[in-house]
């Protein structure tokens, strides 16, 4: 039989358990393309205002300091671009946000540029979210297609 003062550990030890196996479940937030619009642009380059919609599939709260990602219109690869402005997107809520992505115009094949002029195109976004967990970040992957209107 075990003494009185010992149970009570065991009982912190197994709730601590619990507490650490929940930190290790996170579920990668999702994120897609929603619009992109052009912006200002110079001789031989553009802003593209790249709007994404991000979800929570999580019941807690995700602290997301920062992402970085690839950004392919059609098939054809723009270039990486990155949002360093972090948010906190509540569990199980979906959110929306603006990233400005830069583009060398000089060094795009002319089809990309025919497309960014057209109504509609294919897009997708891959990268990672650094998303802040206990008093590190962890890397979280996502890679998603969309079908967005580019006049919008």
């Amino acid at each position: 039989m075990r003494p009185a003062a010992v149970r009570p550990a065991c009982a912190g030890i197994a709730v601590l358990a619990l507490l650490v196996s929940g930190c290790a479940g996170l579920k990668a937030p999702t994120l897609s393309v929603d619009s992109l619009k052009m912006g200002d642009m110079g001789i031989t380059g553009a802003a593209l205002n790249v709007g994404f919609r991000v979800r929570n599939p999580n019941p807690e709260p995700v602290v997301i300091e920062k992402l970085e990602y690839e950004l392919f219109l059609n098939g054809k690869r723009l270039g990486r671009g990155y949002e360093a402005k972090g948010f906190t997107l509540e569990g199980f809520a979906e959110d929306r946000i603006m990233s400005r992505f830069d583009i060398n115009l000089l060094s795009l094949p002319g089809a990309v540029r025919e497309v960014l002029e057209e109504d509609r195109g294919k897009a997708r976004v891959k990268g990672k979210f650094y998303v802040r967990r206990g008093d590190g970040l962890k890397k979280v992957g996502f890679d998603a297609d969309a079908n967005v209107d580019l006049r919008k």
